[in-house]
């Protein structure tokens, strides 16, 4: 036991790992990395007794005591070490992509967080869901319709407007999930990011695989809960417009209805995308008890289809047994989303950018640029080709550093 003896910087590499009980299984992880690994009691016994000052030799003997077979304590570091486990501290410069913390969010105290996702809490959301498909299924005039977006006589105003109010409850939906984080007193990241074509907010709620399985639901369906109450706040408004009940200007009428449509299709999009690491992809894979599912399935989808290289293929077989068994079957949900996502893209989304950029094209070609339409046209612009030119290059900047280890 000389080697593990001297070995000096793995004691001090697994200070930093974070232990958590999964089941039958245990999580190491290093949070300042986003890397966590499923072990047996076994391992989370040496690491714990490592963290509490124990030698890597009396580490090994309580690994076996609880094993109740000798374990190899070496072969275990080596392990963790071949697994990016006892890498150095990492410290991503600014851009890098890991994401930043909010301090205001993560300042946030678990007590002040918890009234949000309480027992009333999720009665209100639960009650709220009801509500919206109550309405949406009895009162056909108030379900959302593609032509509410047009909510002003100006298309590109209208679409001009409504983009900070989109912008806004698409943030509010991370918040959810950041105070639910804290709530469980886990922190967040916050970065923009992907979702194959598409163009999104995202929150990093990494370490919340120290959590057990159960209490992490609430965590992965926060944002959901909070697009549904809100869309049942709006349609309330609208019956009780709709029923004399209360008098909304008719501007606001157009507008809740515009944001209605907005949030329904947010709700849509986390079944629709589950493929796409949407929230509903979160709450499959915690249901299904796997660890990474997403990174799985496209390992194993690219190896059906191209192949992989030596780095890839360590990679693969790095993740869990269990996590690639689903990933076999996933792989196939995971083609077919892609596929429905790139038709909807070039159907629906695509076609509506060209009709938007042709409206707004009108007012740019012959400039006039003291006025309201030259402005609103060219912001129009910039919008849309930003949703359409940064995800590829988000996409590849982030398989840049996903082959340099910033990203996993």
């Amino acid at each position: 036991m000389s080697d593990l003896t001297s070995s000096s910087t793995s004691i001090e590499a697994m200070h930093l790992l974070v232990v958590g009980h999964d089941g039958s299984d245990f999580v190491l992880g290093r949070p300042d990395l986003g890397l966590f690994v499923a072990v047996p009691e076994p391992g989370a016994v040496f690491v714990n007794a490592v963290k509490a000052g124990a030698s890597l030799d009396e580490a090994t003997e309580k690994a076996t005591e609880v094993a109740g077979e000798v374990v190899d304590g070496l072969d275990f570091v080596e392990s963790l070490a071949g697994a990016g486990l006892l890498d150095a501290l990492a410290a991503p410069a600014p851009g890098t992509g890991r994401g930043r913390a909010i301090r205001w969010i993560d300042g946030v105290r678990p007590e002040v967080a918890r009234p949000f996702f309480g027992r009333s809490a999720h009665a209100i959301y639960i009650a709220s869901t009801v509500f919206v498909v109550a309405v949406v299924v009895l009162v056909p005039a108030l379900r959302p319709r593609f032509q509410d977006v047009w909510w002003l006589p100006d298309p590109v105003t209208s679409v001009l407007l409504l983009l900070p109010v989109t912008i806004a409850l698409g943030a509010l939906h991370e918040a959810w999930h950041w105070l639910a984080g804290r709530a469980l007193g886990i922190p967040a990241t916050f970065r923009v990011s992907h979702r194959g074509v598409f163009l999104v907010f995202e929150t990093d709620l990494t370490q919340i695989v120290v959590v057990d399985r159960r209490r992490r639901f609430t965590a992965f369906l926060a944002g959901m809960a909070f697009d549904v109450t809100l869309l049942a706040v709006i349609l309330a408004l609208r019956l009780a417009d709709r029923s004399d009940l209360v008098a909304l200007p008719g501007w606001l009428g157009r507008l809740l209805a515009a944001v209605a449509l907005g949030q329904m299709f947010r709700l849509v999009w986390q079944f629709c995308a589950v493929a796409q690491r949407s929230d509903m992809y979160a709450v499959l894979a915690n249901a299904l008890r796997c660890h990474d599912l997403h990174r799985a399935t496209v390992l194993t989808t690219r190896d059906r289809l191209l192949g992989l290289d030596e780095t890839e293929r360590r990679e693969l077989e790095a993740i869990s047994e269990h996590d690639r068994s689903v990933a076999s079957w996933f792989g196939v949900a995971y083609l077919a989303g892609t596929a429905a996502m790139l038709w909807f893209a070039l159907s629906f989304a695509l076609p509506g950018a060209l009709g938007i950029l042709g409206w707004a094209g009108a007012n740019l070609v012959h400039p006039i640029v003291t006025t309201w339409a030259f402005w609103s046209s060219a912001a129009v612009a910039v919008y849309v080709a930003s949703r359409w030119l940064l995800p590829p290059v988000l996409a590849a900047r982030e398989r840049r550093m996903r082959k340099e280890g910033v990203l996993r």
